[in-house]
């Protein structure tokens, strides 16, 4: 039976070696960090990573420092399970007493201590010494599994793993290891992030914290999210996001969307679509026609075509297809396939591959061509004057899955598309294009200073967040649907989280929409 005591521990000192507690010393001047427990924390996280120990004595004459400083009463019981579980992964002596849990700590706090020295040295010398260790560092974590195998631990039945925990004392102590001091004020739990109201007293601290917030995501060991920052409602605060583990994400279902189109109020000349929640949970909708069109990108499996199903049942859910028509082009032959045959659908069928993706550009250019015919002939200027004098002409919503593949095979494509960009508002036809190869080839300027509504998922790099936002932000996101969303020109980029439609849901409302007629 295990005689350990997380209040024991929490009143004891621990100690390294000779050597480990001299290279703590000059990790911490060389890391700029507050104390050596900063170090070590950082060393008996990088031995847990290794497996058995090899056979060697080191002796216990470092200097010691206070549990209280290594551990805290919000982590303590974290720390205690990785090294329990790490002896027994490792068939190592069992951790199930004070002296076995002290010989533990001082062995990994040795063999860690030498490790991150050796990366230390690795990163070279200069000015960018730091930033090179600080990339090792975050770059080994990111390999490290999101879920421990199932051998390793028993799950404590004590804590829900769905259940968010308040992680402001841990918070503080992680600013002022950035060299932050900050109060935090409160906090709201949202899907996947909690929002924290943090007080800072020195105002001019706010520049160092902007600039420290890679740091404070590898001190909160947040893996490969990053924290951000906004201003805050009372003087002298910031609102700062912090990402929380998967497993206390909370989904966003279909049928709230459906509550959020039966909650909002109609107007005909609008095309609200509901691409999910914003970070702390209200429904996030903007007015497509106002847009009056939207790029979207995103990297295979960040939940870019799940986002394209929500916009296209926002849209359907709203209008009958006497009002609004669908042009679907999906040359992947996967995505608009549940459409097919579905009542509104522009010219009824899916566009499957270039040949037919070309034929509807066409189409469309031409539609747009008449209609402004129309609207001479009868003295109206757009598509809402002339519906208001009996001119029934429904909206189009123009929906592009994978515009680089069309535009890589069919460069005149590119022009018609353009061309549909600057002229066909007026006319009520709204092209949604997407993509999850967001380059300089395949997007030009052109068509990007010509579609102002953004949203960007995960993206890999910053310059492809840059292609779709023209700002970095879309690398640090979750994947899974979470994303940045800029429906106005020259808006800030607001962070939604998007809903989980599925293929039973969009099946669902077609067989709604075929029965039931909306105006």
């Amino acid at each position: 039976m295990s005689e350990l005591s997380i209040q024991q521990i929490l009143n004891s000192r621990f100690r390294t070696s000779t050597e480990a507690d001299k290279i703590t010393s000059d990790l911490r001047s060389g890391l700029g960090l507050s104390t050596k427990a900063n170090v070590a924390r950082l060393a008996i996280g990088r031995s847990l990573a290794q497996g058995q120990f090899k056979d060697e004595n080191i002796d216990a004459k470092g200097l010691e420092i206070p549990a209280a400083s290594l551990f805290s009463q919000d982590d303590i019981g974290i720390w205690v399970g990785l090294i329990v579980t790490h002896a027994q992964t490792y068939g190592l002596d069992d951790v199930d007493s004070m002296d076995a849990f002290r010989t533990a700590v001082r062995k990994h706090w040795h063999r860690g201590a030498i490790l991150l020295m050796e990366d230390w040295q690795a990163s070279g010398e200069g000015n960018d010494q730091y930033d090179k260790f600080l990339e090792t560092l975050i770059v080994r974590r990111a390999e490290l599994p999101d879920v421990a195998p199932k051998h390793i631990g028993k799950k404590d039945d004590t804590v829900s793993a769905d259940e968010p925990l308040d992680v402001s004392n841990k918070l503080v102590k992680a600013l002022a290891d950035i060299g932050v001091l900050a109060e935090i004020k409160g906090f709201t739990h949202g899907p996947r992030v909690t929002r924290y109201k943090v007080y800072l007293p020195d105002i001019n601290q706010l520049d160092k914290l902007k600039k420290g917030l890679e740091r404070l995501s590898l001190v909160l060991n947040l893996q490969q999210a990053m924290p951000s920052l906004s201003r805050g409602d009372e003087a002298k605060t910031v609102s700062l996001d912090v990402p929380r583990p998967k497993s206390t994400w909370q989904s966003v279902p279909f049928e709230q969307l459906r509550q959020w189109v039966a909650s909002t109020g109609f107007d005909e000349e609008q095309l609200i679509v509901f691409p999910g929640v914003d970070i702390l949970g209200a429904p996030y909708s903007f007015d497509l026609a106002a847009a009056p069109h939207l790029l979207v990108g995103g990297t295979t499996g960040s939940g870019k075509s799940v986002c394209l199903h929500s916009l296209i049942l926002s849209l359907m859910l709203q209008f009958s297809s006497t009002v609004l028509k669908l042009a679907l082009i999906d040359p992947k032959q996967v995505e608009f396939s549940v459409y097919h045959h579905c009542d509104y659908l522009y010219g009824g069928e899916v566009s499957m591959d270039a040949s037919s993706a070309r034929e509807r550009i066409f189409e469309l250019v031409e539609e747009m061509d008449t209609r402004y015919q129309t609207f001479a002939t009868a003295g109206v200027s757009n598509i809402a004057e002339a519906r208001r004098k009996g001119i029934n002409l429904p909206y189009i919503a123009v929906f592009i899955e994978e515009l680089a593949d069309l535009v890589l095979q069919d460069r005149d494509i590119e022009n018609q598309i353009v061309r549909l960009a600057q002229k066909a508002r007026a006319a009520g036809i709204h092209l949604v294009l997407a993509t999850q190869r967001p380059d300089a080839k395949t997007f030009s300027g052109l068509i990007r200073s010509n579609i102002p509504a953004r949203i960007a998922l995960t993206v890999q790099k910053g310059t492809e967040s840059t292609i779709i936002l023209d700002e970095t932000g879309a690398e640090n996101l979750l994947g899974a649907g979470d994303m940045l969303v800029k429906a106005k020109p020259g808006g800030q980029s607001e962070r939604v989280h998007g809903v989980r439609a599925t293929r039973a849901d969009i099946e669902s409302v077609l067989k709604e929409r075929s029965r039931k007629i909306i105006f």
